[in-house]
């Protein structure tokens, strides 16, 4: 047998005990939890250092998550720390890079009240959970941001959104919320307050924490179930910016306006206009950062995600007219994401 007949001979089963091919790749998502759990729930931090910041008095904190092949600090990276320690936040930043040079690592530590460089295990939920270990005293926080690095920004200063995020109204915040096959906040942006710091349940899920390496299993278990069992505990769930009140608003403007009889509109923009309100229509979920990403900015909403412009999923036409659409409404460089996307971005013109 030829060792190309042998690697497809083992194919299959590989992809189906290892593979992370679908939500739905149960085996995969049990093998991987139970390579975890043999494991347990050691940090996977191999470094720190300690910021610039004074972190031991720190009441409120931001939990950073960057990744980079090279373990860069990009601009737009730093500006996000600037933007987060002027909302009164000290910031942990905490890198899954494969490596991480001193020379970046200097980079962040003026922006910063500790940096980690840890192994990517358990991916950005990992990395929020080894961050939140390294906060000197939890038990003091008043509250508590996970954030990562999928998205620019932040537009518009963040100390009046966090404001309107009032512990009154609901114990953990999300930017944006998605219905996707459950409703929950999406995790690019986490806001605990001190209620939620202190729950049993919460605090028992960062000290017994595994580092599963699935996304299938992160995704159904974390970005998707985290919001439900979060209530389970008598805890509240709000997002800034309600899915509901973004479809709403697409429809209304798209119907009020004659948008799909308007001749002038490319036929592509019209098709998609066509299908988000079909989508609209039936109820079926639509990604709020990837569809209704300029009618957020317009709003104020604070960030932009990076695979809009990476990957542009939905194809979105006249994709390139971001630059003016952030301009337009805020203070912010576009200049900071267009530096980034030369670094990354392959085969488009952003």
């Amino acid at each position: 047998m030829s060792w190309r007949r042998y690697v497809r001979w083992i194919k299959w089963p590989w992809r189906w005990v290892f593979d992370q091919r679908e939500r739905k790749d149960y085996i995969a998502q049990f093998t991987s939890w139970t390579i975890a759990t043999l494991i347990g729930p050691r940090s996977m931090v191999r470094q720190t250092w300690d910021g610039k910041d004074n972190l031991a008095s720190a009441r409120d904190v931001a939990i950073l998550v960057t990744w980079d092949m090279k373990g860069r600090v990009h601009d737009f990276l730093i500006e996000h720390m600037k933007a987060l320690k002027k909302a009164g936040r000290t910031v942990i930043l905490v890198s899954n890079s494969p490596e991480f040079p001193e020379d970046e690592v200097a980079k962040a530590l003026p922006h910063c009240g500790l940096v980690a460089w840890r192994h990517n295990r358990g991916y950005d939920f990992g990395a929020y959970r080894d961050g939140v270990l390294l906060v000197p005293d939890y038990d003091r926080l008043d509250s508590l941001i996970l954030i990562n690095d999928s998205i620019y920004g932040p537009f518009q200063p963040l100390a009046p959104l966090l404001k309107k995020a009032k512990a009154e109204k609901a114990d953990v915040w999300g930017m944006t919320d998605s219905w996707d096959t459950r409703w929950h906040l999406q995790s690019y942006f986490l806001f605990f307050h001190a209620a939620a710091l202190r729950n049993k349940w919460v605090k028992a899920l960062w000290q017994n924490w595994t580092h599963v390496q699935s996304k299938s299993w992160i995704i159904n278990k974390l970005e998707i179930g985290l919001t439900g069992r979060i209530e389970q505990q008598g805890l509240k769930c709000a997002a800034l910016f309600p899915y509901r009140s973004q479809v709403t608003a697409f429809a209304n403007t798209v119907r009020d306006n004659e948008m799909l009889a308007d001749e002038s509109l490319p036929e592509p923009h019209r098709r998609l206009l066509e299908r988000m309100l079909e989508l609209a229509d039936a109820g079926a979920p639509m990604n709020p950062c990837h569809f209704f990403w300029d009618q957020l900015i317009v709003q104020g909403f604070p960030f932009m995600k990076r695979e809009v412009l990476t990957a542009n999923p939905i194809g979105m036409p006249r994709l390139y007219e971001w630059s003016d659409v952030v301009g337009n409404n805020s203070k912010y460089d576009p200049d900071l994401v267009v530096r980034h996307l030369r670094a990354i971005a392959k085969n488009r013109v952003v």
